[in-house]
């Protein structure tokens, strides 16, 4: 009797193992079409604005708070390029690869880092172009950190107010976090406890504490990565709870700060930087003089922000996307830089999304 029920439940395993496989495959095969169809049916799930031109043609939860993922590092460019800009650091100035390993945590970026260093072939240094295009075209977060810690956390976030950016919370180093749960205890469960209880003050804190760490003690840090996976502390609930600790903003303000960069926050000489630096210049065609995009994701959210500027027109569009259980990342992740970019370009596509978000 007991072996009929083991070899039911046996087959009741392998059946859902089969199932969830077919499922996996069919989803691989979605395509810009079918995210469109599911932004129109998961709508409290989304945040969309457009500009085009200097007339906002969307703003479906625009002011909705989302954690932006690598969309940040549009906000660490952007004063990486004004310090270059005002002679505060030169774009041929030598790095140590060792030096920027600092804040590098293995298995950790989807690969991101790894590809740059691999792309291009450094022997012991990079300049900090090369470190500001890992940071943008490659989305390197120990190139980002590295940036972070050089142009001084502080003047990222006083300029940002400056600039009036109120709807975004604090720019802060990217991989920390990541070590957060091996920093404060060696069990998954009394992790999830403390860091569901701190306070944003002491995250900020805790945040310091470990950049720190990993900056100038390297045997603690290398400690702490040990921990991490050994003890395994980035279960998916302990990964949500890091998604929802990111800096958080909206698709308006990015969208607007985007167009922003166009008409008045950038020289001419600087639009030229941040072209160089930001991806986007090999999908532009004759007509484009400009082309800016960076996206992010986690298991938990899709983000991204693009502005497209020819001779006749401009369009700038921020897209945000929460999938708080991560039943749909696997596929969304593979087709939402091509969505972004069919928005952009195809006005009938664009006009499909604004009349499903609104009717």
């Amino acid at each position: 009797m007991l072996l009929k029920i083991g070899l039911v439940v046996i087959g009741v395993v392998i059946l859902y193992v089969m199932v969830q496989i077919l499922l996996y495959k069919r989803d691989m095969k979605k395509t810009k079409e079918d995210l469109l169809t599911f932004v129109a049916k998961n709508k409290k799930d989304v945040s969309v604005t457009i500009i085009e031109n200097d007339d906002v043609v969307l703003d479906w939860n625009g002011d909705q708070k989302t954690p932006l993922a690598s969309t940040v590092k549009l906000m660490v460019l952007f004063h990486f390029v004004k310090s270059v800009s005002s002679g505060g650091i030169k774009l041929d100035e030598k790095v140590a690869l060792s030096d920027i390993e600092r804040f590098y945590i293995d298995r950790t970026d989807g690969g991101a880092h790894t590809y740059w260093l691999e792309v291009n072939d450094f022997s012991e240094h990079a300049t900090l172009l090369d470190v500001a295009k890992g940071m943008m075209q490659f989305s390197s977060n120990a190139c980002t950190d590295y940036l972070i810690d050089l142009l001084d956390l502080d003047k990222i976030n006083d300029q940002m107010k400056q600039e009036g950016l109120t709807e975004h919370d604090e720019v802060m180093p990217l991989t920390p976090k990541l070590l957060w749960p091996a920093y404060i205890s060696d069990h998954e469960r009394d992790a999830f406890k403390q860091m569901s209880d701190v306070t944003d003050e002491q995250y900020k804190s805790l945040m310091i504490e470990i950049f720190n760490i990993m900056k100038n003690d390297p045997e603690h840090k290398k400690a702490l990565e040990e921990k991490l996976m050994k003890k395994d502390l980035l279960s998916l609930r302990i990964q949500s709870l890091l998604t929802q600790k990111m800096t958080k903003s909206t698709t308006n303000q990015y969208a607007h700060f985007m167009k922003r960069l166009q008409d008045e926050l950038l020289t001419t000489e600087e639009k030229r930087l941040f072209s160089q630096i930001v991806l986007g210049e090999t999908f532009k065609t004759e007509t484009d003089q400009y082309l800016w995009y960076k996206g992010g994701a986690t298991l938990f959210v899709f983000t991204g922000s693009l502005y497209r500027k020819t001779d006749t027109s401009s369009i700038s569009i921020s897209l945000f996307i929460n999938d708080t259980k991560a039943n749909h990342s696997h596929w969304v992740g593979e087709v939402f830089n091509e969505f972004m970019l069919t928005a952009a370009v195809d006005q009938n596509f664009r006009q499909r999304l604004v009349q499903d978000l609104t009717t």
